[in-house]
């Protein structure tokens, strides 16, 4: 069941960063003429976004669910930081940017959340071979 909320919540996300491609070119005219931190910041943003949808729809097709009761639980913890983190980086996107000041906190929490909830299944695999 996690194996495939991870695949379609990954699948969404990659609309989700299609969508905001079409966001910063409609609304932002493709950001031409911006200033290029906040270029920078966008596209990275945006590119975040497209690698979180990838590592959820990844994660999904390789997830195997453990028998080991402990192991579930903590696998079943690490997708709920992982889908936080989803969703923190997409919220991130749209509150955080434009700015005029180079730190985005909640992109940042996002990037340590993911980091965290994908070495924790990485750990949990190793741990059931």
């Amino acid at each position: 069941m996690l194996g495939k909320i991870h695949f379609y919540l990954g699948i969404v996300i990659i609309i989700v960063f299609l969508l905001t491609g079409q966001y910063m070119h409609h609304n932002y005219d493709h950001l031409r003429n911006m200033e290029l931190m906040n270029r920078a910041l966008f596209r990275a943003g945006h590119l975040y976004i497209l690698l979180f949808g990838l590592i959820n729809v990844s994660l999904g097709i390789h997830f195997r669910i453990s028998n080991i009761k402990l192991l579930k639980k903590i696998q079943f913890f690490a997708s709920i930081i992982i889908f936080s983190a989803t969703f923190l980086v997409v919220y991130g996107f749209f509150t955080e940017l434009p700015t005029e000041q180079i730190e985005r906190p909640l992109t940042r929490i996002s990037l340590y959340l993911i980091l965290l909830g994908v070495s924790i299944h990485g750990l949990v695999s190793l741990v059931k071979r």
